[in-house]
């Protein structure tokens, strides 16, 4: 009996590792040249998309499986091109598309591996980079009051509990 429950145990153990080693790394959705771009709405599909390069939002559009309902746009935007981290919401507004652009939430970002701007984010967006708290996140905004924007990547070394070794932690999920 114990002997079947030790095979059975393996047997699943092996299993599982045998799926998550077809999934391939973790991290492959995001590459260096990979754009991702998040919509929702008055789409068929919602959801971020990747794109090799940044799509125009004809072809985000497209990617999403079109417009719910026949919907025109006033104008296509005289600058087309969407950029990384970018979310689109598109709504109906007398038979016309509307869309609001912002950026995808901070918590995405992370889970996306879509590096957060350190000279733009708020205390939530800082504060949903693995490693940085609250408290590391507020330092981090009265470093940038009193200094002015960072530079570089590594100045954030000269923030009051960062360290080297939290440094090194944080450099994947932050940009300038």
């Amino acid at each position: 009996m114990g002997l079947s429950i030790l095979i059975l145990i393996l047997l699943m153990g092996w299993t599982v590792n045998y799926l998550f080693s077809l999934q391939g790394d973790r991290g492959s959705i995001r590459s260096e040249n990979k754009v991702l771009i998040q919509i929702t709405g008055e789409v068929i599909n919602s959801g971020v998309y990747v794109f090799d390069k940044e799509p125009s939002l004809k072809e985000l559009i497209v990617r999403a499986g079109g417009l719910k309902a026949k919907l025109m746009p006033k104008k296509w935007d005289t600058n087309p091109y969407l950029t990384q981290g970018t979310s689109i919401q598109i709504s109906s507004e007398n038979g016309y598309i509307k869309v609001a652009t912002g950026s995808i939430p901070a918590a995405y970002k992370i889970t996306l591996k879509i590096p957060i701007s350190i000279n733009t984010a708020n205390h939530e967006e800082l504060d949903t980079i693995p490693d940085i708290g609250p408290t590391l996140a507020k330092k981090i905004i009265n470093y940038r009051s009193l200094y002015g924007p960072f530079k570089t990547v590594d100045e954030v070394k000269n923030i009051p509990g960062m360290g080297k070794v939290r440094c090194l932690k944080i450099k994947p999920y932050i940009r300038i």
